[in-house]
């Protein structure tokens, strides 16, 4: 009788969760922490996954292959889901699966497209394969168990980051250091300037800060608040600097002194999301002749657009350091 009730035991066993059983993801697309973002301009650019399976399946088991707004498993892709594969069978371990964001939206209550979906929405990408519900014959159940990974999130972002301020510029010798506020976190830092040609001033536009870094693109001069330059004057090249968010201000070079330059910040966010300009400010990069290197050699700290020294020692620390540093020129000179 012990055989017997041992086959009964096994045969009345629960189902189980399908664990031999397992699909890999990899994508070329640029991701963060698994998250692939596409903004607007890149809503109809396809999406490539390769994916891997390993294990078997149950019998007549299906790897369902799709991208969802709710969860990865319990049912079968739903209407509102984007399915991308359905593989039936061991045959096929591996594959490729390529759609965009807009066939993702189009899928959803109400059909949004990319013009008219102005939220952030985020979605996963999912392979679900059956339950077993016998662990002896390998039969499928009715519900799905996540078997992908790693778990991707892909995310559709169409709101360009709100517009910055500049919160001060500070005059460097042949440089301009501009503190960028309101800024996004995981934005980048862009700002933009044009120097200010007067016609009288002998400034051949040329030579308004040729850097080989400074980005002179081919629609400088473009923007919508550009036409209020005064009459006898002109913008020159647009020369644009950037930095990640959060490392201080950003440091435009190879500007010509006494030349004054009008200011523009912008935010560009992680999808490419690029912000309405910043107010427009002005600043003139001055010849310092050595004098801030000396300071800064001393140990001083900038501290905004005027010249400041802390009261006590570390003070007259720096004070008599840039004497010595006169009075040394003084005698060469």
């Amino acid at each position: 009788m012990r055989l017997p009730l041992v086959a009964l035991l096994l045969f009345a066993l629960p189902a189980v969760a399908q664990t031999g059983t397992a699909v890999n993801f990899t994508t070329t697309s640029t991701s963060n922490n698994n998250t692939v973002v596409t903004s607007r301009d890149e809503c109809t650019t396809t999406l490539r996954f390769s994916w891997s399976r390993t294990g078997t399946l149950c019998n007549g088991g299906t790897v369902y292959l799709y991208v969802t707004s709710g969860s990865c498993g319990g049912l079968a892709p739903v209407a509102t889901d984007l399915t991308l594969d359905t593989v039936t069978g061991n045959t096929t371990t591996s594959g490729v699966v390529s759609f965009s964001m807009s066939q993702v939206l189009a899928r959803q209550t109400g059909a949004p497209t990319c013009a008219t979906q102005e939220k952030e929405v985020s979605f996963k990408l999912c392979a679900i394969t059956p339950t077993i519900s016998d662990s002896v014959l390998q039969t499928c159940s009715a519900t799905y168990s996540s078997i992908g990974a790693p778990a991707f999130t892909l995310t559709y972002d169409p709101e360009a980051p709100s517009a910055p301020s500049i919160g001060k510029v500070i005059a460097r010798d042949s440089a301009l250091s501009v503190q960028v506020d309101n800024v996004e976190e995981d934005s980048n830092v862009i700002i933009e300037l044009n120097a200010i040609l007067k016609a009288d001033a002998g400034i051949p536009e040329e030579d308004a800060g040729t850097d080989a870094d400074a980005g002179t693109d081919a629609d400088a001069g473009t923007d919508a608040d550009a036409g209020t330059t005064p009459v006898g004057e002109s913008e020159g090249p647009t020369l644009r600097f950037n930095k990640a968010a959060g490392e201080g201000n950003v440091v435009a070079t190879g500007l010509i002194n006494g030349v004054t330059y009008r200011i523009r910040a912008k935010l560009e966010d992680e999808a490419g999301n690029v912000s309405e300009a910043s107010a427009v400010v002005e600043g003139t990069p001055v010849k310092s002749n050595g004098l801030f290197d000396a300071y800064k050699d001393a140990n001083g700290q900038e501290q905004g657009g005027c010249a400041s020294t802390g009261g006590g020692l570390a003070g007259g620390a720096v004070l008599a350091a840039l004497g010595i540093w006169l009075s040394s020129r003084r005698k060469v000179s």
